[in-house]
């Protein structure tokens, strides 16, 4: 009776404990964190982040998942997956049976015990209380999920060794491919790892796993998953294992992580503004120039790439072997002396503080002030020579010295060092005495993201911008723009270094910085014995800057405003016009117009006459683009004819005609016609 009792009690344990507990049990698996994955703007994955250092876990929705793996997979862990409620009794007789027999050691775990397993005692020693618990959680687990669930929750979780906690996560560190990219092949090849990632390691355990791909793609053929041809052709094909991650641009994944490490939001995917091909041919660029560059000792570089009216960072180089032994050093945020580069900004304040205009005159000639310490400072200009009396305007555009000290004098240090910070140059952190008037010049080291971010005020009508990293900026950056001084004034900066007859008495015709085609803004900067070489210069669509320097500090050779960094910005210049209109090169078997265009480096047809310079100099330039084949040319203004390439705005009425013809043998192919207006 007594033992009939215990029969009893047993039984109805296990009759409660399968159909009655499970339903009263809450099973919270913890979630394991998501990786950050880095995209650029084109959505090419750049990296992913090791969460803690400990997880790379890529979430998949379950319709995701290729049939063949889901189908492979519970051929491979659990037959009967879809036949048990979480507890195959079969196979756990199977097991006992096997054990008894062969005095080995055969489990009997379902997919949901392992589930269990791996999320709460993974590397305990199991003892028959933990069985027990594990199979009552198996079964809630079951009645809280359907299979279909329950299995995409475990291909979400297996450890693949090297902190792969996620079948994607795998796919993408084992073949730098997405899951829905695997062949069949490759798919049994991460089922393989799964049984014992230490064991079946591919990558120093090749044989034991080649073993065991052999005995998985043996059992998936005697279950009738793969056809005997198919069982061939997976072990005829020839797969590698990639040694670890693919890291597209590192220096900018390095990056982005410095920008959002401090939050601990989980975020699963990051879509920056950076751009992988552009920073591709860029930094392609820089390095065959650099090497052109080597007999002046120029040994590294920084480019920064910003969109102009969006403020989007489109490219961000750090420099020359970025994974080499010194190369880890972010180029774009280090601190190095500016130059003349600052010499804008004070333009500006002195246009705004004291009335004057690019035409206002200031004498260029020696001076002498005195200091808080023993000796006088003295500036000197770069030439070693003496301009007499300037213009303001002449004074920028040649980016001669002593002017510049002189405005600096005449505003103050305290004045403008509140001007900087203003728009967000901070690195110029200590005392005023300790900068000196040589600030106009050299002093001082600031980063060349915050300078490329202070000359927003100029591309972006006296408003200072920040600079725009994330495509989702709501929830990761702050980006907006203030306005720092009034746009009168940062026009008058940007006309000065924009306008090429001004630059051409510093920078020779045809020199790499002479655009005659266009209208670029330019300024550049070098620092004390020629440790740094910078530029800045942006277009109608992007502000580019480019730095040139050395590691080890050593001095460059015969660089100048124009060469060194000059030398990479021109060819930057004319790569992003083909980048951005990607536009095919015109051709008469695919199309043809019957019209001609003329360019003009000057806004749409309305010239601004500049006051600072006698209207007799000042001119238009006549260009054209046609793709008709043509032997002569002719240019009218107001219906006489013109031969020259040039044309003088004192010869030109406040409302005039320009028309040109094409001739081919004689014969008129094609005219066309613009209206020039003038504004004073």
């Amino acid at each position: 009776m007594k033992a009939l009792k215990i029969c009893l009690f047993i039984f109805l344990w296990l009759f409660g404990m399968y159909f009655f507990f499970p339903y009263f049990i809450k099973v919270e698996l913890p979630k394991i964190p998501v990786s950050t994955v880095i995209y650029d703007s084109n959505h090419i994955e750049l990296w992913e982040i090791i969460t803690d250092w400990k997880y790379r876990h890529r979430e998949t929705k379950w319709e995701d998942f290729p049939e063949f793996l889901k189908t492979a997979f519970i051929g491979v862990e659990d037959k009967r997956f879809y036949f048990h409620s979480g507890i195959d009794f079969l196979w756990i007789l199977r097991a006992f049976k096997n054990n008894i027999i062969w005095t080995g050691r055969e489990g009997a775990s379902t997919i949901e015990n392992q589930i269990i397993r791996n999320h709460f005692w993974l590397n305990e020693k199991r003892g028959y209380k933990l069985k027990i618990k594990e199979f009552i959680l198996s079964l809630a687990l079951n009645k809280k999920y359907s299979k279909d669930e329950i299995l995409g929750l475990y291909l979400n979780t297996i450890n693949f060794w090297y902190l792969n906690f996620w079948v994607e996560s795998a796919a993408k560190f084992y073949y730098h491919k997405s899951l829905k990219e695997l062949t069949k092949a490759e798919m049994i090849w991460l089922l393989t790892i799964i049984k014992n990632p230490n064991n079946f390691n591919p990558l120093t355990k090749k044989s034991a796993f080649e073993r065991r791909f052999s005995v998985i793609v043996n059992t998936l053929t005697n279950n009738g998953i793969l056809s005997e041809e198919e069982k061939n052709l997976i072990k005829e094909e020839t797969l590698t294992f990639y040694s670890g991650e693919k890291n597209k641009l590192p220096y900018i994944v390095d990056f982005v992580h410095t920008k959002i490490k401090k939050d601990a939001k989980e975020r699963g995917k990051i879509v920056t503004h950076f751009d992988y091909y552009l920073s591709e041919k860029i930094n392609t660029l820089a390095q065959t120039t650099l090497k052109n560059l080597a007999w002046k000792n120029v040994g590294d570089y920084g480019i920064i790439i910003i969109d102009r009216k969006t403020m989007w960072l489109k490219v961000m180089i750090w420099g020359e072997n970025y994974d080499g032994k010194d190369g880890q050093v972010n180029a774009s945020l280090a601190l190095r002396q500016p130059g003349s580069t600052l010499k804008p900004f004070l333009y500006a304040l002195y246009f705004e503080q004291f009335g004057k205009t690019p035409a206002s005159s200031i004498l260029d000639l020696p001076v002498s002030y005195p200091t808080a310490f023993w000796y006088s400072y003295e500036p000197k200009n770069y030439s070693l020579t003496y301009a007499w009396e300037v213009s303001l305007a002449e004074a920028l555009s040649q980016s001669i010295n002593i002017p510049a000290v002189k405005i600096l004098h005449e505003i103050w240090i305290e004045s403008f060092m509140k001007f900087l910070k203003s728009v967000w140059i901070t690195s110029l952190s200590r005392e005023n005495d300790y900068y000196g008037l040589s600030l106009a010049l050299w002093s001082g080291e600031i980063s060349l993201f915050e300078l490329t971010r202070a000359y927003s005020i100029f591309a972006k009508n006296g408003e200072y911008c920040d600079i725009n990293i994330f495509l989702d900026d709501d929830k990761i950056s702050n980006n907006h723009c203030k306005t720092s001084i009034d746009k009168k004034y940062t026009d008058m900066v940007e006309e000065i270094l924009t306008n090429r007859y001004f630059k051409l008495a510093w920078f020779p015709i045809h020199s790499n910085l002479d655009f005659p085609d266009r209208n670029v803004f330019v300024k550049t900067g070098t620092s004390r014995n020629f440790k740094d070489n910078w530029s800045i210069w942006f277009t109608s669509d992007f502000i580019i800057w480019v730095w040139v320097w050395n590691k080890d500090w050593a001095e460059m050779k015969w660089v100048s405003g124009a060469s060194g960094a000059g030398d990479i910005f021109r060819k930057i210049v004319y790569e992003l016009d083909t980048y951005e209109t990607d536009t095919p090169i015109v051709s008469l078997e695919n199309e043809y117009h019957d019209f001609i265009k003329i360019i003009s480096p000057l806004d749409k047809n309305t010239y601004q006459i500049d006051p600072s310079i006698p209207l007799e100099k000042q001119s238009i330039q006549l260009n054209y683009h046609t793709n008709i084949d043509f032997d002569t040319l002719l240019w009218k203004v107001d219906g006489n004819i013109f031969e020259k390439s040039f044309l003088p705005l004192s010869q030109i009425q406040q409302k005039t005609s320009l028309q040109i013809e094409v001739y081919k043998d004689g014969v008129l192919l094609g005219t066309d016609s613009v209206e020039i207006f003038l504004k004073n």
